[in-house]
């Protein structure tokens, strides 16, 4: 099986030097790029499996690099950030970042996560060139039959909780506020309701959701909006 290349963007040599060294030991190929004009650079030449980008950085910060490439690159991208101020992980979720950590971490949390990003990244690509499904843990939602089984169960949905459900699904971890939800799902730019959408996720946590009150796919995410929590029933 071929190594998973791995993206080191950080303009801090010597955390590069220890952030390489605990991935090339856990057997990842890994590019490094001191700033995002040296990413960009690469990404011309090769795709990562992953990159993980540090948010502050001298030429174009890592939140307008994340912008700059998000519509092209669909694999996970795990920012990094020096601060605990909450708006730096708001700000990485919600232009597409999948994971947000904060320095100093534990090595081994480090791993974790990539390994973790990783194996969903590849579960989904898989999906997408087989036969259209979407494969999460209790949850399975076939795209070309428009159908979706909860712990081997169909479940009845209708069209816009369908489409919903799709539109969180291939996303995961991605943060959407009402108005971005109902103009994918609805389609319209001018009657935006957000009471609309509230009412839609209510319903589709009720069929979908072991407890509607405390939901593990549908989470909703402070001030924000809501996402999709790929590990689903694994982590109820």
């Amino acid at each position: 099986m071929d190594s998973k290349v791995i993206m080191v963007v950080d303009d801090h040599p010597n955390f590069q030097k220890l952030v390489t060294a605990f991935l090339v030991r856990e057997g990842y190929v890994v590019r490094n790029a001191l700033n995002a004009k040296e990413a960009l650079a690469h990404l011309e030449l090769e795709e990562p499996d992953l990159i993980l980008l540090d948010i502050m950085m001298p030429d174009m910060d890592g939140i307008e690099f994340c912008k700059h490439i998000r519509n092209q690159y669909h694999r996970p991208i795990l920012f990094i950030t020096g601060t605990k101020q909450d708006e730096d992980k708001v700000k990485s979720l919600q232009v597409g970042g999948d994971d947000c950590i904060v320095k100093p971490f534990d090595p081994l949390d480090l791993v974790l996560r990539v390994k973790a990003n990783l194996r969903w990244s590849a579960l989904l690509e898989e999906s997408d060139k087989t036969a259209q499904i979407l494969n999460f843990p209790g949850l399975q939602i076939n795209l070309e039959r428009k159908t979706v089984m909860l712990r081997q169960q169909p479940v009845d949905l209708l069209a816009k909780e369908l489409q919903l459900l799709i539109a969180f699904a291939k996303q995961p971890n991605q943060v959407f506020d009402p108005e971005q939800l109902y103009r994918l799902v609805w389609k319209d730019e001018i009657n935006y309701a957000k009471e609309t959408v509230k009412v839609h996720i209510h319903n589709l946590r009720k069929k979908i959701e072991s407890n509607p009150g405390k939901p593990v796919y549908i989470i909703t995410v402070n001030r924000l909006g809501y996402k999709f929590n790929p590990y689903g029933a694994a982590t109820s």
